[in-house]
């Protein structure tokens, strides 16, 4: 079973697309994020999380074994990495909000991203080890690299290259996944 199949660089790749996109389009120039902003970047996020569920669940029946024992605990490792950063970017975040300055709601966004950013880059770098495919590799360090430019910039900017050079380099993994799919495909049928 491959890890990161096409639908879910493509899926993630327009959540992050549209999600900061919307953002990015409505920081105020204080930094702040008004609440239906954050409510669509949350809901893009959410049903790329409800999609994801579904078809690794509907692509793992029937696995056993060693297959099954590394998918679980990827799994585990995503849900309490991803727990972590957001618990941890929610509370930096309370008090921050506090001091309502500009600076501080520079530093939420950089913080609330730069944290479940860097899980997401370090799972795709130990998926690719566990399941051996370098492509998802290189995706990970891709949205390392793009997470470490937005986190050096910040401000305004952060949610343009979130959006553009993340999201659009998840799409662009898709369609590069789906070629080598296809260059795989034909070398075993021919």
């Amino acid at each position: 079973m491959r890890f990161a199949p096409p639908p879910l660089y493509t899926v993630w790749g327009l959540a992050w697309l549209i999600g900061y996109g919307v953002c990015g389009l409505n920081v105020r120039a204080d930094y702040a994020l008004a609440f239906r902003p954050f409510l669509v970047f949350l809901g893009c996020l959410a049903a790329a999380a409800v999609f994801t569920c579904v078809y690794i669940a509907r692509r793992s029946r029937g696995l056993y074994g060693r297959t099954a024992w590394i998918g679980t605990v990827q799994g585990l490792a995503w849900m309490g990495g991803m727990i972590l950063a957001f618990t941890t970017s929610g509370r930096l975040g309370a008090f921050l909000r506090e001091l309502g300055t500009p600076e501080a709601f520079d530093m939420i966004a950089i913080l609330s991203n730069a944290l479940p950013c860097l899980v997401v880059g370090v799972m795709f770098l130990a998926g690719a080890a566990s399941w051996e495919e370098p492509p998802m590799a290189i995706t990970g360090g891709w949205i390392l690299a793009v997470t470490i430019v937005a986190t050096i910039i910040g401000g305004h900017a952060l949610w343009a290259i979130m959006s553009l050079a993340g999201g659009g380099g998840l799409l662009l993994a898709g369609a590069a996944s789906v070629l080598l799919e296809r260059r795989q495909s034909g070398r075993t049928g021919a």
